[in-house]
């Protein structure tokens, strides 16, 4: 395909490139109905394609958001974190439907962030799963539109964040485990804050309300390190045998644990069941079919572009004295099984 360029079409049409210009800019008042519908013509035909750099410069506005995402530790692309690349596309596919288009920053330093934005002209920034004294900060240098994605803030805060209810999703899962008839269950992650800590409060509450003894000891934190955390699966492998069902904080590891889990010969759900969190589209191909908490990604992230383009409209008062805490739904499906009888708990 070769690059279509103003003089191109002017010269097709026999017309001056500053008529050409005018009506792709929307600046054709003086251009006769005719010589407009000729040229937007051979504009399609000959598949012009307008100059996004070019316009930019000419206009004060970019059209354009960022969008950062953390680096993701123990993978070289962040991307391949399936929750990331599901939250990325709603993103794009949300800020598109607006007339706009993204700009991706993969985490550096804050100040590099501060550096592209200003740079790029961007029209506000979506920041994703950042500590609150990293998005104070940013909020405080720049000067344009900030919204939260996964953020875990102080009452306080008048900050605008797009969350999930991941105590509620770990409770109601809890629930869910203990009216299958378990009574010992574990839960993995690869860290204890803000979001995976929320979630194990959820099942310890869940468990406690049941009557049901809850420990440390049934909290494993493995290693973002695949290696490492395939060591670490092999050791903690004899414990696995106390408990009927692992609770494990997002799909991508809840299917990891499956895997290892099988090709040790373990039956999934039959000897022991697993449950993940977030409901991605591999939950729906995996063998078993993952049970797993559904946090809705698209109105995340439908909500986060919408509070982000009412701050850049500038109007503040309409998001910025909330923080959104979306409701997370049960997905059931195969990893569990229900034991013959139902656990006699309080």
């Amino acid at each position: 395909m070769r690059m279509v360029r103003i003089k191109d079409v002017a010269e097709a049409v026999g017309v001056s490139t500053a008529t050409v210009s005018n009506v792709i800019n929307g600046k054709d008042q003086r251009v006769s109905g005719e010589v407009r519908e000729r040229i937007q013509k051979a504009l399609d035909e000959m598949g012009y394609v307008r100059n996004r750099s070019a316009m930019m410069l000419a206009q004060t506005n970019s059209n354009m958001i960022g969008v950062v995402i953390p680096e993701k530790p123990g993978m070289k692309v962040t991307m391949e974190d399936p929750y990331y690349s599901a939250l990325v596309g709603n993103l794009e596919a949300e800020i598109r439907a607006h007339d706009c288009y993204m700009y991706l920053i993969v985490q550096q330093s804050e100040e590099e962030v501060l550096k592209q934005a200003i740079a790029w002209n961007l029209e506000g920034l979506i920041v994703c799963n950042v500590a609150e004294s990293q998005l104070k900060s940013l909020c405080e240098k720049y000067r344009k539109g900030v919204v939260s994605i996964d953020t875990y803030l102080n009452r306080k805060s008048n900050f605008v964040n797009i969350a999930t209810d991941d105590f509620g999703g770990g409770y109601k899962m809890g629930k869910y485990l203990i009216s299958q008839g378990h009574t010992k269950i574990a839960m993995l992650a690869d860290n204890d804050l803000d979001i995976d800590h929320y979630r194990w409060m959820g099942l310890q509450r869940a468990m406690e309300e049941a009557g049901l003894e809850t420990t440390e000891k049934d909290h494993y934190i493995f290693s973002t390190s695949e290696a490492v955390r395939e060591l670490e699966l092999q050791q903690w492998l004899p414990e696995f045998e106390n408990y009927t069902a692992l609770f494990v904080a997002s799909d991508l590891y809840a299917l990891e644990v499956s895997a290892f889990l099988q090709s040790h010969g373990i039956r999934i759900p039959e000897d022991i069941s697993i449950a993940g969190f977030d409901d991605l589209i591999y939950a729906r191909l995996a063998r078993p079919k993952l049970t797993t908490m559904n946090q809705n990604i698209g109105k995340k992230a439908q909500m986060a572009v919408e509070a982000l383009l009412a701050l850049r409209d500038k109007e503040v008062e309409q998001v910025a004295q909330e923080q959104h805490v979306l409701q997370v739904k049960l997905v059931e499906r195969e990893s569990v099984r229900k034991l013959s009888e139902v656990a006699n708990v309080q």
